[in-house]
C-alpha cells in the first residue's frame, strides 16, 4: 500500500490527486491519509509526503511528518514532494514510488501525464504554477518560481472526465495573477455546467472586467478569498505588496455590489516587523468597517532567506495580544 500525506495548500492536494491517478493507473495500490492517522494505518510499502513551505510552522510539520512515518513505520520507502522538500512532479513522484515496489512486480513506467480524477466532491484543479511577487515575507517565490498555465482546454478536459460524485470544482494555482487572460478560462469553466469558485484572489487579478465576466456565468459561486496581510499602507508597503487599502476596500464594494449574497474572507498577517501600535490599529479598525464574514489570522512567522528575516522581531506577547484583538472581529 502507498500512502499519500498532504501538507499545504489546494495545489498541493491537486498534485497528490495526480500522484494518485498515475498509480491508480499502473495499478499500485493508494490512499489518501491524513497526518494524524500515521501512527494508526498498517505498515505501508511507500509514504509519499506532500510538503508545504508557507510558514516555518507549516515546513516544520511537514518534516515532523516524516519523522513519525519513521517512529511508526521504519520500514516504509518515503518519497518526498512540495515546496518544503523538493520540487518533483507528480509523474516523477510515481515513477520514484512505482521503482520502490519495482521487486513486487510493480512496472516502473508510469507513462505521460494522464487527466487526474479526483476522489473528493469538492475537487481542486490546479491551473496555474509559480510565483515572481516576492512579498518580503514570503519565502514560496524563491521555492517556485517557475511560471506556468494550462490551457482552458484542458482544465475544460479534466473537469469532464469527472465522475458525478463531483458536485464542484475550485480553481487554485499559486498565484492566479499570472494566468495570462482569467476570464477566457472561466468562461470556459462555466460552460462545463458544474458549480466551481475560485480559491484565494491576489487583488490586483480583480479588475471590473473580470467581476463582469463572474456575473455573467451561470455556475460561478460567489465564494471570495481575497488576500490582504495588513490593514495599513505602510505595512504593505513594507511587505511588498502592490496595492492599497483604497484599493482592497474598492474591491470589496464592487464585489458586494455585484453579489449581495456573496462570502468574503481574507488572510491577514498579524505583527510584522514594521506593524506599530497605530498601524495595527489601523488594520484593525479596516477590517472592523469591512466587515468580512472570515478573517484568517497568522502571526509574523520569519522565515530564512526573505528580506523581513532580517528585521527585529515583535514580542511573543504584543503578536499573541493582537491576534487575540483581531481574532475579535471573527465573533461579533
Amino acid at each position: 500500500m502507498v500512502y499519500l500525506v498532504t501538507y499545504g495548500c489546494k495545489v498541493n492536494y491537486w498534485e497528490s490527486e495526480a500522484v494518485a491517478t498515475l498509480l491508480d493507473r499502473v495499478g499500485v495500490a493508494n490512499q489518501m491519509l491524513n497526518d494524524g492517522a500515521i501512527a494508526r494505518v498498517p505498515d505501508g510499502d511507500v509514504f509519499v509526503v506532500n510538503s508545504c513551505a508557507v510558514t516555518s510552522m507549516a515546513e516544520k510539520k511537514s518534516r515532523y511528518g516524516i519523522a513519525k512515518i519513521k517512529k511508526y513505520h521504519p520500514h516504509a520507502l518515503i518519497v518526498t514532494m512540495g515546496c518544503a522538500l523538493g520540487r518533483k512532479s507528480p509523474e516523477q513522484v510515481a515513477t520514484a514510488v512505482c521503482a520502490g515496489l519495482a521487486g513486487d512486480g510493480v512496472d516502473r513506467d508510469v507513462g505521460a501525464p494522464t487527466t487526474v480524477q479526483h476522489r473528493r466532491e469538492k475537487a481542486f484543479i490546479k491551473v496555474q504554477d509559480g510565483c515572481r511577487n516576492f512579498c518580503n515575507y514570503c519565502i514560496i517565490p524563491y521555492r517556485r518560481n517557475t511560471l506556468g498555465h494550462r490551457t482552458p482546454a484542458d482544465v475544460v478536459a479534466e473537469i469532464n472526465a469527472q465522475g458525478a460524485h463531483v458536485t464542484e470544482i475550485v480553481l487554485c494555482g499559486i498565484n492566479l495573477c499570472y494566468y495570462p487572460n482569467f476570464a477566457e478560462l472561466c468562461r470556459a469553466v462555466d460552460a462545463c455546467g458544474r458549480a466551481w469558485r475560485i480559491s484565494s484572489l491576489e487583488p490586483p487579478l480583480i479588475t471590473p472586467e473580470l467581476i463582469a465576466t463572474w456575473r455573467a456565468c451561470r455556475h460561478f459561486v460567489p465564494a471570495f478569498h481575497i488576500c490582504l496581510q495588513a490593514g495599513d499602507d505602510g505595512v504593505l508597503r513594507d511587505m511588498n505588496r502592490h496595492y492599497t487599502t483604497a484599493d482592497y476596500a474598492r474591491i470589496i464594494d464592487a464585489l458586494r455590489t455585484a453579489f449581495p449574497d456573496g462570502s468574503f474572507a481574507t488572510d491577514v498577517i498579524v505583527g510584522y516587523p514594521t506593524e506599530t501600535d497605530d498601524a495595527f490599529e489601523r488594520t484593525y479598525q479596516f477590517l472592523q468597517n469591512l466587515r468580512l464574514d472570515k478573517l484568517h489570522i497568522f502571526p509574523f512567522s520569519p522565515r530564512a532567506g526573505t528580506p523581513a528575516a532580517q528585521l527585529k522581531p515583535l514580542t511573543n506577547a504584543v503578536v499573541t495580544a493582537r491576534v487575540a484583538r483581531l481574532d475579535e472581529l471573527n465573533h461579533r
